[in-house]
Order: C-alpha cells, then structure tokens, then sequence
C-alpha cells in the first residue's frame, strides 16, 4: 500500500502532506520524515463541526465545550501522499501553471522528493525533474 501521510521520525505526528511536515519542520526542528500507511485521524464534532486530528485534541475540545459526539471521517479523507513539490521556492509570486503555459512546451515541470527528507533548514535532499 503507498504511503497515506508521512510521519515525524522525530514525534511521531502524522502529516497529511509535504507542506505540513516543512510547517512541522519549521516550527519543532525536527527532519527526519517517512512516509507512513497510517492514516491521519480525522474526528468531527457532530455539534459545531470542529475537525480534531488526535483523541487528545477530541478530549480538549470536549472539556472546553461540552461537546461529547464525534463523527470518524478518517476513511473518506484517505488518499495516497504525493511528495511531489512545485520548483519555485515558497513566497515566489510565480503561478506555476501560467510558467509552464509560457514555457512553449505545453508541460508542466515539477520536481519530485526521491528521498523522505523535507526541504527545510537547508537539509540535503536527492531531487530529479520529473
């Protein structure tokens, strides 16, 4: 089975794709990712709608509210990761479907991730134009 999230060798929390683990990254300085088969929980409370990703965010949301009922919506919300990420670096105002447009090819490049590690902090990365 492919990967579903990735997962903080570091943690353990699972990630539903590669800017959550560079946010993750960013924010605790861990780097060591893989990809995972298991699936990022996804709990909604029936009474407001709050989408809770772990049974402690579901208890805290429980005794700051009163809201005890949670729908498990994890099996409709699973779809295979991609660790494909786009070439421009993030806060380049370049929309990379108007470059490939006007590229002439009629293709859009993007790069793939050959390795599980996440390009942040400078971290060395295998990558090849796909």
């Amino acid at each position: 089975m492919a990967g579903v999230s990735l997962k903080c060798g570091d943690c353990g929390t699972l990630l539903k794709s590669v800017e959550e683990a560079q946010e993750h990254a960013d924010l605790t300085t861990h780097i060591n990712f893989m990809e995972s088969t298991e699936a990022v929980l996804n709990l909604v409370c029936v009474a407001c709608g709050k989408p809770c990703r772990s049974k402690i965010e579901s208890d805290l949301h429980t005794k700051r509210t009163g809201h005890t009922e949670f729908m498990d919506k994890t099996a409709e919300a699973v779809k295979p990761i991609t660790l494909e990420v786009s070439k421009t670096p993030k806060g380049d105002d370049v929309d990379m479907e108007e470059a490939a447009e006007g590229s002439g090819s009629g293709q859009k490049e993007v790069w793939r991730v050959e390795c599980h590690w996440i390009l942040t902090h400078g971290l060395s990365v295998i990558i090849a134009v796909a």
